[in-house]
């Protein structure tokens, strides 16, 4: 457990840090974009990462899943191998992602943007396309070495070097600046992801042959043809969600949902950059031992409860001030969706401590029914809940559509494992969720006026005990014996 918060910790800085300057640019944007342009800055940037899925064809996580082992065992004709194969198949997608776009140029404008006379942007977009494929394959091989240090560093760096440049080109150009900082931002990227690598890592002495390199191609294409269907029907819905929200409705809600998602990212941050560069990889190294796995999904669930639980309570009592403080007044209809949001990322988080174990361990095809179980839900729901309750329903759909793939996440983990939540788990999950209920509730009730205080007061009860639950767990210091209110003590 030491280990676990001692990762989390140096990747909470690192994320606090860009989560700080992230907010600062957004609230840059915010202002000189106005809710429409915001909206568009949003949809290019998430037409790039849904492109950069289909490009990358998981390669950054096949090299964590088949390299993490290899790294830990200092096998350097493996390691070699698979990152000379990742290039021969980056140079392999990267060629044909760039004739597709070019082809289908209108088609793509029309779904990305609403209109088919943006086609020269969307072949634009290929540069921060193949720069998001190529920083990807750099964090991977971070990843698979398991050098945290060195990604809590190139996250922020990477931020702050593309505030520094990414906001004049906003202040200077306008809505005209939007397709150059989309470019600079992922060129910055890339090249600091790349200056890490060569630093920490540096290249390989060892050359592989063809044959070996053309079956370490081979794996990678096996584990990342699912993979990316995968990622298309569970995280690239959710990048195409605001596409739909611009179908659906138009340009200034995708700026209201763009806003909210933001800020519900962005404020768990820290703990998405923990499952993806500590807990996946030690997953990863543990795949062929259950009772192993089952012990770091609860490690892994109880940190994610001690941490993100008050942090959520927190945000719901401040949305109504947060929105605009950290965009304007003109962007208050994303007040409601962020607070179904919040809501959503407790069922969010607690399901990717199961879908990271069904990644590492199980079958492609058992993670691709998982994500495909996610995408149909949120796209469901969304499309439900918009239909009935306006802008607000996009908030209502994504809280639904986690309840939706946590309860399949758990059902796919239990036919791999013997998993069972722990008291302390199941504990914190539910006062979790009657805390966020309860919160929510007070909005139509007379004691509407309290909303704010109450749910402050909820989040420090339960987070000065946790809290202190984590500062002990970070410095090693044994635990005492009273429970505490969320956690329930280190072991049960």
């Amino acid at each position: 457990m030491k280990s676990i918060f001692r990762a989390t910790a140096i990747l909470s800085g690192s994320s606090i840090a860009s989560i700080v300057v992230s907010l600062g640019t957004a609230k840059v944007m915010a202002l000189y974009l106005k809710p429409a342009g915001y909206g568009y800055y949003g949809l290019l940037q998430n037409f790039v990462v849904l492109a950069s899925l289909a490009t990358g064809v998981g390669m950054a996580t096949g090299i964590v899943r088949l390299g993490a082992g290899a790294a830990r065992a200092n096998d350097l004709h493996v390691l070699a191998a698979i990152q000379h194969a990742s290039w021969w198949l980056f140079a392999a997608t990267g060629t044909v992602a760039f004739a597709f776009l070019v082809v289908f140029r209108a088609r793509f404008s029309q779904w990305a943007l609403g209109s088919t006379s943006h086609g020269t942007v969307i072949v634009i977009m290929t540069v921060p396309l193949l720069l998001t494929v190529a920083k990807n394959i750099y964090m991977g091989i971070l990843n698979a070495y398991h050098h945290v240090g060195a990604l809590a560093r190139c996250a922020v760096f990477s931020s702050v070097f593309s505030a520094g440049l990414v906001i004049p080109m906003v202040l200077i150009f306008g809505l005209k600046g939007i397709v150059p900082a989309v470019t600079l931002d992922s060129f910055i990227a890339c090249a600091v992801y790349r200056h890490f690598l060569r630093r920490t890592v540096g290249s390989i002495p060892v050359k592989p042959t063809a044959k070996d390199t053309a079956n370490a191609a081979w794996s990678l294409l096996r584990f990342g043809g699912p993979y990316t269907a995968s990622m298309l029907l569970g995280t690239g819905v959710q990048l195409a969600l605001p596409m739909l929200v611009l179908h659906m409705l138009n340009a200034e809600s995708v700026g209201y949902y763009r806003a909210a998602t933001a800020i519900s990212v962005g404020y768990l941050g820290f703990l998405v950059n923990a499952m993806t560069q500590d807990y996946y990889p030690r997953v990863s190294a543990a795949a062929n031992k259950p009772a192993a796995l089952v012990q770091l999904i609860n490690e892994q669930h109880r940190l994610v409860m001690l941490a993100a639980v008050p942090m959520i309570l927190g945000a719901l009592a401040l949305v109504p001030y947060l929105v605009p403080l950290l965009y304007s007044v003109q962007f208050q209809g994303s007040v409601d969706i962020l607070e179904w949001q919040i809501i959503g990322d407790l069922f969010r988080f607690s399901a990717w401590t199961m879908s990271c174990v069904i990644l590492a361990r199980s079958k492609p095809s058992k993670y691709l029914l998982t994500e495909m179980i996610g995408g149909a839900a949120s796209i469901g729901c969304t499309w439900m809940a918009v239909r009935w309750f306006g802008i607000a329903g996009l908030g209502l759909g994504f809280l639904l559509g986690y309840i939706i793939y946590y309860l399949g996440a758990w059902l796919m983990i239990k036919t791999e494992l013997s998993m069972v939540w722990t008291p302390a788990n199941r504990r914190a999950m539910l006062i979790g969720i009657g805390a966020c209920l309860l919160i929510r509730a007070l909005s139509v009730t007379p004691m509407a006026p309290w909303r704010t205080p109450i749910a402050l007061a909820l989040a420090l009860v339960i987070g000065i005990p946790n809290a202190r639950i984590i500062w002990q767990e970070f410095r090693g210091t044994p635990k005492e014996s009273p429970v505490p209110v969320l956690a329930g003590g280190s072991h049960e």
